[in-house]
């Protein structure tokens, strides 16, 4: 239900993020639905960017991202720090060089640390960065220019001083060009490319003017390093794009989080003041606990088969509510109860129209709820035009007595008032008695709290036999008002009355004074904080109160739900301090401890307050319990293996990022004239095998984009219909979410660009062979002999065998890059794939290749040539790993979010299912909706109906009824409790074309109506004000599963079986007409009660049911400003419950109306006579005519047409 509210703010929500509050209808689609259309588009990078514009988090996003850049920023610091160390140290440590001195190069790196830091150090001030945003840019080009200066300067000085031969190479353009993309904080991708192709262009200047000036090939060795650096360039866009997709992914998580925790806390709240806003807090903490247990139990149940829980049958059979055995009352004394009823509205029933009667009732039903409020009072229900309410529960309350009595005489002010402006002839009767209560709930549906005892029945009494326009009250009552209210004798009524008599109840009229309009009738003392409204407040302070509009609970909710949309951006202002930024933030480093350990000060307070739902803030973070600090791993192996499994919808670019850097290795290797047979024969294959990768992991891609969106769903693409085509299409989309097909996919892709890589070392040592194979040395011999001292064996070098040892380390370093720039591959196969990959270069350098590598340029004089191409690929590593460390720490609290974020969400089902549970079990299903879906205020929601069969059965001669105490109450009400919910079952099981509803339950009355299909011709549905319910849908299956008559449609006939062992009934038929339908539901029902009597009492006189049955034009609706109660009022209500109160145990008494319909359809009825009726005088009833056996006796002529026609639409009852 509360996805469908419309979202009354600009913002635009998406699906996925509707979809929290939803229930799972489609659980068994979800598989299907996540590899759809939209699930790509969640991770495409301008569908990511719109979004976060369209739900306005874009400014958001760059904040979060500055604070991640300032994390990448300080761990670039470190790193540097560490490289440059770690190669003074190596330069130190190395064998010095005969003719160079080393001090200019230890200056260099040493100065070029410094710099960096301090041109950075601007970029970790946040003040400063907000008040001057150009300060990042400023700071991270110093520190590139520090770095290529001082990187630049080696070379360059020491060709010009120390003339070293071959030339020196620069260290470090690999490391500044990945860190101008990857590190430094630059927003704009734009500011990146710039800076990373300025550094490349200054790179390329030293090299073609100082380490390969002396070189023969020097320009297929330039362009070999153009390509290299594009490469690289090309490797950090793709880094950023892929990062910022991640990141945006991670960042509308969060935020879906936020609404989520948000919408959570919406729904509970939703839930808690519709349980309050019907039953008192005590009594609803316990049933809310239980129909949450019963949920999660049917929940866990239900999950092994795959089902989804279904809330409409929830209470289909009693047994569900019944199997907690528990009966929800309370005691409560010194209590003071009041009864009120409209003086002559069973007149008005007959003279009104049926909307202006309800209209008076709203109106002044809604003065009473503002009034019981003031005077802290509790309403209790509405019967029909009585309104009763008791003082001291749940919170207890000294004044109760003199609490009521105020309200009594503010009810009498109230219908005063509303009988001048509307020239009405009525008034209230009011009866007031104190005592002792049980208060609760029972039955198992349609709950309304009731109260109970032997005082209850007294204060009813006191009202019946009380006076119109005065507070009837007992001397138990006018006790407790210590003597401030003017009272005289009681009525002669109350002296003559069983039940009072009984009880020896003296009883008391007050009489409302001149003064009391104006408020100084209102002077009792304040009952003290715990109230909720002092009953001795000045006049001027209630007529304040009172103009006040009071909201109801829907009212509430609503705004509730639309200042969560409001708060959702708030709150992420909030948690955006909390995200996580990486396992090491090495930024606290280079900040202030205020900084980070200061509040947010720029989020409101209310955004603040969600709660039940996690939060991560920085520090929390951190510490992880779920996840080991080293390795990174889930705790939870059931986490880790999901976690793993989880799809990678970039694969797609990875996979053809791969092949750019195949062929940039391809061209690296071809300008240095690599060639050979297996060189081709391998770099084919290999070029063949990754071409062939990509179509496998784009076809889904290409065919979700170019294909025609499916007629049925917008969101659903129309898929192959070709058998090959369909395979091709599932296993391009399998392979996303297959975690060991797209390793394999991954481990293919590195090997064959290390091995590409190396071919060209493996080429050079093929023809070497060839070379020396004519030599007089012996092939046997081993190989590093034929280059030791005095040896006559050609010079590698010389013949121009592998003349560019550093393009093989370049494409290794391509090969090293790509292995890390997969996204869904778990980091620690990664970092082992580049460590063997460096291992393996070591091996292959030192050992078995080292011939081709002694004489390269290196970077320093004295260093070992060797050295320097390891200390590259070890720091390739090394960087690459970090980054992949803090990408991965990011995705997997990310993963952990989400984790949260479901549990939430099955919490959120089980809260909907809860409330949906308790609103259809207070409220009829279509009534609940509108409530829920509309903003109502003090309007009323009101249906009228021309033809309603209402019922009145009261549970009579059992001797538990006799009376009703606190002491006694525990065996009174079980059996009270069992009863109702014997008849609460019947009625779930009770199908047919026409529903019988519940309606409530007053004392030990039941009372049920039949006919009030919404989707009924004879039907109408309005707010006040006569505004039609667009929303109304008529149709011939409502939605709680029920069929209401359609004239359009051809009726049915069903013959079901019984399956009840208490029901002689199996063979019975019931017509569509209302009335027939409520007469054998009445007959159901004493049936019941027979079974109950059997069952417990079968040494006492059997129970025994009085039913009163009318048919008529009713209105049902929900008045008042509180306690969203459903009930029905009408002419046909009123007789209803005469017909009970007037009838025999044992018999249904009926109007002469009604017994016409039932005497057509062959019905047998015994004319009773005219009996009195209050307000209408003398009527004809009829009783209907029993077996012994419970069953109706109907006319021999019944199966024929005409008169004593039966139709052949029926209905029956499923037991």
């Amino acid at each position: 239900m509360l996805g469908e509210v419309v979202n009354p703010e600009a913002n635009v929500y998406t699906a996925e993020e509707c979809d929290i509050c939803r229930p799972d209808s489609n659980a068994d689609q979800s598989h299907d639905t996540e590899g759809d259309y939209i699930a790509l588009k969640k991770w495409e990078l301008g569908f990511l960017r719109r979004e976060c514009v369209n739900l306005g988090l874009e400014t958001f996003y760059l904040k979060y991202m500055e604070r991640v850049q300032r994390s990448y920023l300080s761990i670039f610091v470190v790193l540097q720090t560490f490289v440059s160390i770690s190669h003074v140290i190596v330069i130190v440590t190395g064998k010095p060089h005969p003719t160079a001195a080393i001090h200019p190069d230890l200056i260099c790196y040493l100065f070029g640390i410094l710099i960096v830091w301090i041109s950075l150090f601007a970029a970790f001030k946040e003040g400063l960065v907000k008040a001057y945003p150009w300060v990042p840019y400023v700071s991270s080009s110093i520190a590139v220019i520090t770095m290529i200066i001082t990187d630049l300067t080696i070379p360059l000085y020491h060709a010009v001083v120390t003339f070293i031969n071959p030339p020196l190479r620069p260290s470090y353009a690999s490391h500044t060009i990945l860190a101008i993309y990857i590190f430094l904080p630059l927003t704009e991708n734009i500011h990146g490319i710039i800076l990373g192709s300025a550094t490349s262009l200054c790179y390329l200047i030293v090299m073609t003017l100082i380490t390969y000036r002396l070189e023969e090939n020097t320009a297929l060795k330039v362009i070999t390093e153009l390509i290299y650096f594009i490469c690289l360039n090309l490797f950090g866009l793709y880094f950023r794009l892929i990062n910022e997709v991640a990141i945006r992914r991670t960042f509308l998580d969060r935020r879906e989080l936020v609404e989520g925790n948000l919408l959570l806390k919406f729904a509970r709240n939703q839930e808690k003041e519709l349980l309050l806003s019907i039953l008192p807090e005590h009594t609803a903490e316990l049933m809310e606990k239980d129909i949450r247990a019963m949920i999660e139990k049917m929940r866990n149940d239900q999950h092994n088969a795959n089902q989804t829980i279904n809330t409409q049958n929830f209470f289909r059979t009693g047994t569900q509510w019944r199997s907690i055995n528990k009966l929800y009352v309370q005691k409560h004394t010194n209590v003071t109860i009041l009864y009120a009823d409209v003086v002559n509205y069973t007149h008005m029933t007959t003279q009104l129209p049926v909307r202006t009667l309800v209209d008076v009732l709203h109106e002044l039903f809604v003065k009473f709820d503002e009034a019981s409020k003031e005077f802290n009072v509790l309403r209790i229900k509405f019967l029909g035009d009585c309104y009763y309410c008791v003082s001291g529960v749940p919170v207890r309350n000294k004044y109760h007595a003199k609490s009521c009595v105020n309200l009594g005489l503010r009810m009498i002010k109230d219908i005063r008032d509303v009988r001048m402006s509307r020239d009405l002839n009525i008034d209230m009767r009011i009866g007031i008695h104190s005592g002792s209560i049980i208060s609760g709930v029972i039955g198992a549906c349609k709950w309304q709290y009731d109260i109970w005892s032997k005082d209850v029945i007294i204060a009813n009494k006191m009202e019946s036999t009380g006076e119109a326009g005065k507070v009837h009250v007992t001397m138990q009552t006018l006790e407790l008002l210590d003597g401030e209210y003017i009272f005289e004798e009681g009525t002669p009524q109350a002296k003559e009355d069983p039940i009072l008599v009984k009880h020896n109840i003296q009883t008391f009229l007050i009489v409302p004074q001149p003064g009391y309009d104006d408020g100084s009738f209102f002077t009792v003392q304040e009952p003290g904080p715990s109230s909720r409204m002092s009953s001795g407040v000045k006049r001027k302070t209630i007529k304040k109160e009172r103009s006040l509009v009071t909201r109801n609970f829907m009212q509430n909710s609503m705004e509730q739900f639309r200042e969560i949309m409001k708060l959702t951006n708030v709150e992420m202002a909030y948690e955006l301090e909390r995200m996580p930024i990486g396992r090491f933030q090495f930024n606290k480093l280079f900040s202030s401890y205020k900084t980070y350990m200061q509040e947010p000060s720029h989020t409101s307070a209310p955004a603040r307050t969600v709660e039940n739902g996690p939060r991560c803030s920085e520090e929390d973070t951190n510490r992880l319990d779920n996840m080991s600090p080293f390795f990174m791993c889930f705790e939870n192996k059931r986490w880790e293996l999901s976690y793993l499994q989880e799809p990678d919808l970039m694969l797609k670019y990875s996979v053809l990022m791969s092949f750019i850097v195949f062929v940039c290795i391809l061209l690296i290797q071809i300008l240095n004239d690599a060639s050979g047979i297996y060189f081709w024969l391998l770099n084919g294959l290999s070029g063949a095998l990754l071409l062939a990768f990509i179509p496998i992991t784009w076809f889904k891609k290409v065919w979700d984009v170019y294909t025609p969106y499916s007629i049925d769903d917008l969101l659903r693409v129309r898929k192959p219909q070709s058998r090959v085509m369909r395979i091709f299409y599932d296993f391009s989309n399998d392979i996303m979410s297959n975690f060991v097909i797209r390793t394999v996919i991954y481990l293919i892709t590195i090997a064959l660009l290390v091995v590409c890589s190396l071919m060209y070392l493996i080429e050079c040592n093929y023809d070497l062979l060839e070379q020396t194979s004519t030599t007089s040395v012996p092939v046997s011999d081993n190989l590093t002999s034929l280059f030791q001292e005095n040896q006559t064996s050609p010079d590698p070098m010389a013949k121009n065998f592998c003349t560019n040892p550093w393009s093989v380390t370049q494409c290794l370093t391509l090969a090293i890059g790509m292995a890390f720039l997969f996204l869904r591959i778990h980091f620690l196969l990664k970092a082992a794939v580049g460590l063997l990959i460096f291992f393996f270069y070591c091996w292959a350098i030192f050992d078995d290749l080292y011939y081709y590598f002694d004489s390269s340029a290196s970077m320093n004089p004295g260093l070992d040539p060797k050295v320097s191409h390891l200390m590259l690929i070890l720091f390739i590593v090394i960087i690459f790993h970090w980054i992949d460390r803090q990408s991965e720490y990011i995705a997997r609290t990310d993963y952990n979010w989400k984790q949260q974020l479901l549990k939430q969400k099955e919490e959120a089902e089980v809260t909907k299912q809860t409330n949906k549970i308790l609103v259809e079990n207070i409220l009829p299903t279509h009534v609940a909706e509108i409530y829920i879906n509309r903003q109502l205020k003090n309007e009323f929601y009101n249906e009228e109906y021309e033809n309603v069969a209402v019922m009145f059965a009261t549970i009579t001669n059992m001797e538990v009824n006799t009376d009703i105490s606190v002491e006694n109450e525990k065996s009174v009400l079980k059996v009270l409790n069992e009863i109702i919910c014997d008849f609460d079952e019947r009625l779930q099981y009770f199908d047919g074309y026409l529903k019988v509803e519940k309606i409530k339950v007053a004392g030990w009355t039941y009372m049920a109506a039949c006919g009030l299909d919404p989707g009924r011709c004879d039907s109408s549905s309005s707010l006040s004000g006569y505004r039609s319910v667009s929303g109304m849908t008529r149709t011939s299956l409502m939605t709680n599963g029920r069929r209401s008559l359609n004239p359009r449609t051809s009726l049915e006939v069903a013959h079901k079986a019984s399956t009840s062992t208490r029901s002689n009934s199996s063979n019975s038929r019931h017509s569509n007409n209302v009335t027939i339908v409520m007469a054998e539901f009445a007959l159901e029902l004493m049936r019941v009660l027979r079974d109950f009597s059997n069952e417990n009492f079968k040494q006492t006189s059997p129970g025994l049911l009085r039913v009163g049955i009318s048919h008529g034009k009713v209105m049902a609706g929900v008045v008042g400003s509180s306690k969203p109660l459903y009930d029905i009022w009408g002419n046909a209500v009123n007789m209803a419950s005469r017909m009970d109160s007037t009838g025999r145990p044992g018999r249904i008494q009926v109007t002469k109306e009604s017994a016409e319909v039932l005497q057509s359809y062959g019905y047998q009825c015994d004319y009773r006579g005219e009996i009195f009726v209050k307000g209408r005088g003398k009527i004809p009833t009829y009783f209907l005519k029993i077996g012994s056996d419970l069953k109706f006796l109907k006319k021999a002529s019944c199966d024929k047409a005409g008169n004593g026609h039966v139709p052949t639409e029926h209905i029956t009852t499923k037991l």
